[in-house]
């Protein structure tokens, strides 16, 4: 379109801007202005409160229908589908890589001239092309599938030689980790009056504490350490401890890279208690899963369910003391499934 075109279509929108319009009138013109002026759909949205599609939509119908266009009493565009669109539409949804409610919209008024007058509609093609709203999962970047996948082969590899002492309980296998129980973990989606949202009484949000976990995948059990922070110092005695635990046994310990678990302290201990032994011998061996992938941890899995437990049980959670003797009274009544190793390829040799 000639710039001289565009300036005279800004002219005109400023012509009926001046007369009596309806506030909704006002708003749909203001937009299409802005945009005529170079402005971004994300910009003037923002600027109006109003979506990207919003936008779109009058600018279209402008284009089309000049001022008239803009009127409420307008009735330009269609309100629903025909069939062979909405198999269109689905087919269409289905072959984007995300999705945003906005671009649907700018989707439907650019290619049919389409606007459904109810929110549903869209949900419904949505639904039809098997996208839900959902909760996004936290991932690392820096994730690399192939240093798992070559981790998995040499942790299975380890516990392939080791499975005759192993089975004859000469070696404890533990996978290892720390979690750290804030008194905010009690916020979460909980079931409660549709009418009057859920209010969880927190005094303080930071107050934290620090559990380390061993949990032995032989024997199922779950042994907790309580800490003040995850530190070298607590590592060396959480490890102790474990030692204490297995008199008769060697100790095989898979655990992430934090720097406490491969720190100086740490590698002082194994020093000191494997001395001059060969290393089939070691008291103690200490493996890292691949970095960056904590869902290769089966504890993990425990530690989900015991928070998830906790929330359950929000109402008894008068302060935090008491958050922390219910975690430890869980895990002592062992209130969690133990996580089936046939979906963790490092230890699914075991079972």
């Amino acid at each position: 379109m000639e710039i001289p075109d565009i300036e005279k279509q800004i002219q005109e929108l400023d012509e009926w801007m001046k007369s009596n319009l309806d506030s909704r009138e006002l708003k749909r013109a203001l937009g299409v202005k802005l945009a005529l002026k170079g402005w971004s759909y994300r910009a003037i949205a923002e600027a109006l409160n109003v979506s990207t599609s919003y936008v779109s939509k009058w600018k279209k119908r402008f284009q089309e229908a000049g001022v008239e266009g803009l009127r409420l009493s307008y009735q330009g565009a269609k309100s629903y589908l025909t069939s062979q669109q909405k198999l269109e539409v689905i087919t269409w949804l289905k072959e984007q890589e995300a999705w945003d409610l906005s671009e649907l919209e700018c989707h439907l008024i650019e290619k049919y001239d389409v606007v459904f007058q109810s929110l549903t509609s869209y949900y419904e093609l949505l639904k039809a092309a098997r996208v839900s709203w959902q909760k996004a999962q936290k991932s690392n970047p820096r994730h690399d599938p192939e240093l798992v996948k070559k981790k998995a082969e040499e942790i299975q590899s380890i516990l392939g030689a080791l499975r005759p002492d192993i089975n004859a309980e000469k070696v404890a296998v533990y996978a290892i980790d720390e979690v750290h129980l804030l008194e905010g973990d009690l916020i979460s989606h909980l079931w409660g009056d549709s009418k009057n949202r859920l209010s969880i009484p927190i005094i303080n949000e930071k107050n934290r504490q620090t559990y380390y976990g061993a949990l032995n995948l032989m024997t199922k059990e779950l042994i907790l350490g309580e800490y003040q922070k995850g530190n070298g110092e607590s590592t060396v005695d959480f490890v102790r401890k474990l030692i204490q635990k297995n008199p008769y046994q060697k100790i095989l310990i898979f655990w992430d890279g934090a720097a406490y678990h491969k720190g100086e302290l740490m590698r002082e201990l194994l020093r000191e208690l494997n001395a001059d032994l060969s290393q089939k011998d070691w008291t103690v061996t200490c493996n890292l899963f691949a970095p960056y992938a904590p869902e290769e941890n089966p504890i993990e899995a425990v530690w989900l369910q015991l928070k998830s437990l906790l929330r359950r049980c929000h109402r008894f959670c008068k302060n935090f003391s008491i958050i922390k003797r219910l975690f430890q009274l869980f895990v002592n009544l062992k209130l969690f499934n133990f996580p089936n190793l046939e979906k963790y390829n490092n230890f699914s040799c075991l079972i």
